[in-house]
């Protein structure tokens, strides 16, 4: 595998960084003048809003599980439609530990190649420092987060990943501080994605918040602050905070639809104190449930977390649409040298990339969801851009069309590109109508 890696990126590296230096120059950036409050409703018309699903891998630093994901990754793409994620290969987010990769090899080339297919590389700190307490100094956090990002950004030739910037940051053990989020935007960070979120009593998968900036604070957090277990913190505008869901476990009278016989709400609280069995809000990260209930951990079986991960996409499907983020452990889907994790007593590695694939190839199965890494995800909140639906009715010649709507004209499917009425589809050189090869079918 090593090999193979090297030969890749030495004989891609010139083509791959001039396409992934164009892109970036293609792409809007996150401009500190953006102020977005947080919303229950998307940018734009819930009907054509993608159903978006971002995954986030944290840590990153084992071969055999990093390998798999992003080997995995590649081999589905997003559901054919017009807009620019329908039919690309699926990306996600990684959170790396810069210290213990950086002299290691095997890890460093597979950053390298997950930079190569277009997946995002974010910071998740230098060493790991666990600051429940909130200790350490602001100079320490920055130090934190800037030796990683140097790493990250310095080119393969000197030594580092090369990345061309990086955007994004998940906190150790999800402890942060106004330390922590000053040390963000002095590094450049664009966006953050370790609050608390979906904890408040009234989002219940079908209406929880959209990304925000940290302008006007954060619902979720002030939430927490309230109940005595996150700090208090300034405003950080232009700072983006990608929510992290609670995940509602499926209650019981729905849990048959999704293959399970038993009350999986009873199980997860008979395993940790606080799960709160009527509202069924549970931890987001594969850790929290697959690892023992000695660690007050749920210890999930694969279909109990395959289960988890339908209905949620399935509630947001039935409301606002709001981005189902998971967050995940990729070193979790492979062996640790040679051999199982000896934590997760229901689940084997098999069992968990099992739970992936399937998770994947059922999402998939929606023809408007659309999987994207966060900083991706940012730049649709940026300039969002909608599905092109699937006409369900002809062109009539004395309607008035806005640009988006879409026809049907001649078994054919257009959408306009600006005001039109009275022109035919596709009769004009310069017509209003573009022909729409691949579009999103209404559910």
């Amino acid at each position: 595998m090593k090999n193979t890696l090297h030969t890749y990126i030495k004989q891609h590296h010139k083509k791959i960084t001039l396409a992934y230096s164009l892109l970036l120059t293609a792409l809007p950036s996150f401009a500190d003048t953006n102020n977005i409050a947080p919303s229950q409703q998307s940018p734009i018309d819930t009907d054509k809003t993608p159903m978006f699903v971002s995954f986030g891998f944290d840590d990153n630093v084992t071969e055999n599980g990093l390998s798999w994901v992003v080997n995995m990754l590649a081999s589905y793409n997003n559901p054919q439609g017009h807009d620019s994620y329908a039919g690309k290969p699926l990306t996600a987010s990684f959170f790396v530990n810069c210290a213990t990769a950086r002299d290691n090899e095997s890890i460093t080339n597979q950053w390298k190649l997950m930079k190569y297919k277009g997946h995002d590389i974010g910071n998740h700190s230098e060493n790991h420092p666990h600051d429940g307490a909130g200790i350490m100094t602001a100079e320490q956090w920055n130090n934190e987060i800037e030796t990683c990002n140097r790493f990250l950004t310095t080119s393969e030739q000197d030594g580092g990943i090369g990345v061309e910037r990086v955007y994004g940051y998940r906190a150790p053990f999800l402890t942060y501080n106004d330390n922590v989020l000053t040390a963000l935007v002095k590094n450049g960070i664009s966006y953050d994605v370790s609050f608390p979120a979906g904890i408040s009593g009234d989002q219940n998968g079908t209406n929880n918040l959209w990304p925000y900036t940290l302008d006007n604070g954060s619902p979720d957090h002030n939430a927490a602050v309230n109940g005595g277990w996150k700090p208090a913190i300034n405003h950080y505008p232009g700072l983006w905070e990608i929510p992290l869901h609670t995940l509602i476990v499926p209650p019981n009278d729905v849990v048959a639809d999704y293959g399970l016989t038993y009350s999986l709400r009873d199980k997860i609280s008979s395993r940790v104190p606080w799960f709160d069995t009527q509202s069924g809000k549970g931890d987001n990260f594969d850790w929290n449930l697959y690892s023992t209930p000695t660690y007050f951990a749920a210890g999930l079986n694969a279909n109990d977390v395959l289960a988890i991960y339908k209905y949620n996409l399935d509630l947001r499907l039935a409301g606002n649409k709001a981005p189902l983020v998971l967050g995940l452990h990729s070193d979790f889907y492979g062996y640790l040298n040679g051999e199982e994790h000896t934590d997760k007593p229901e689940t084997t590695v098999k069992s968990r990339r099992y739970v992936l694939e399937q998770f994947i190839v059922y999402a998939l199965s929606k023809p408007e969801v659309r999987f994207i890494n966060h900083k991706q995800l940012i730049d649709w909140m940026v300039k969002p851009e909608p599905l092109t639906l699937c006409a369900d009715e002809q062109w009539q010649p004395h309607h008035n069309y806005q640009k988006g709507d879409s026809v049907m004209f001649n078994e054919k499917n257009y959408v306009a590109k600006w005001w039109t009425s009275h022109q035919i589809p596709a009769l004009y050189q310069n017509s209003p109508w573009q022909e729409v090869k691949h579009c999103t079918s209404h559910q």
